[in-house]
């Protein structure tokens, strides 16, 4: 049987088989040079990398160094002490300001009778009427008498009017009284003739009115705490009564000295205002109202806290 193989067809075969794994084995040996380049091409690409980072820092590091000794040179030192004592000396100022500021508000709101009140009093009293006392202080002027007539005393208070005493109606108070209380018609005569007037009626009268025509309103901002410290002075703006203000600069958020700050609570004349009323004004970054009186208007704030980074 040994005999029937075909040594020929055999050795065809391994023929093949050697040609075949020659060609693989050069294929092997191509894609392992080609790998060997990429790999060196690779490490020279990074290599490249590391130096490139390696004089880049080399050279902010000399930045760095530069500026370090910059700052550790004469112009330089004691800088963090001369920006405490500037911080101090921005506080002194302040709290300077605050007080002239206050002064100020205190002298606007202090309100002064016009000297030409009681010579426009005179003149506007009825010739059945006269004036048993009157008081006038910086607000208001209120006066007492008796008229023979009902209608007289709201004449004299038409004659003020248009001379523009009051700045609202004033308050009345008239009624009838009997002539017996003050001394009978007798003591009502005729400069002219000195014939006593014989009337019957007899009214008293109490007329009281307003003369402030401007009010002041004023803001002031503090940091909230139980120490009180000033972050600005007061503001303080003149306004006709019943007129409306609004105020929009730095209500709910106010800036001083590089530093930002929160409204967290409010005053009205010493009062605080409601949490509902707070939240108003912050949505709105607006304080109004209408000028009815004097108002002092309080700010308070806290430091606003920094947001964490993302």
């Amino acid at each position: 049987m040994a005999s029937g193989i075909n040594k020929k067809l055999l050795a065809k075969k391994d023929m093949n088989f050697f040609r075949e794994f020659t060609a693989n084995a050069a294929r092997a040996a191509r894609m392992l040079g080609y790998a060997m380049v990429g790999g060196i091409l690779v490490v020279f690409i990074v290599l490249g990398l590391i130096g490139y980072l390696a004089v880049r820092n080399f050279m902010k590091q000399q930045d760095i160094d530069a500026i370090t000794a910059e700052l550790a040179g004469p112009e330089y030192a004691g800088l963090e002490e001369k920006a405490k004592q500037l911080q101090e000396e921005l506080n002194q100022k302040n709290n300077y300001y605050f007080a002239l500021t206050t002064m100020r508000t205190n002298v606007d709101r202090v309100a002064t009778v016009p000297m030409e009140i009681p010579g426009i009093l005179a003149k506007s009293i009825p010739s059945d009427t006269y004036i048993t006392d009157y008081a006038i202080n910086g607000s208001s002027i209120k006066y007492n008498g008796y008229s023979f007539t009902y209608y007289s005393p709201v004449d004299m208070v038409n004659m003020l009017n248009t001379a523009k005493v009051f700045t609202s109606r004033p308050l009345f108070n008239i009624a009838r009284v009997d002539g017996t209380t003050i001394g009978g018609p007798e003591v009502f005569y005729n400069s002219k003739t000195g014939d006593a007037l014989p009337l019957n009626n007899y009214y008293t009268f109490s007329i009281d009115g307003t003369l402030i025509s401007k009010v002041y309103i004023s803001i002031g901002r503090y940091l909230n705490g139980t120490t009180v410290k000033s972050l600005s002075g007061v503001e303080t703006t003149e306004y006709n009564a019943g007129a409306e203000y609004n105020f929009t600069e730095g209500i709910d958020t106010y800036v001083s000295g590089g530093v930002t700050y929160n409204l967290v609570r409010v005053t009205v004349d010493g009062t605080d205002i409601t949490p509902d009323n707070l939240a108003s004004i912050k949505a709105s970054h607006a304080f109004s109202g209408t000028a009815k009186a004097n108002t002092e208007i309080n700010l308070y704030y806290e430091v606003a806290q920094a947001q964490p980074a993302q």
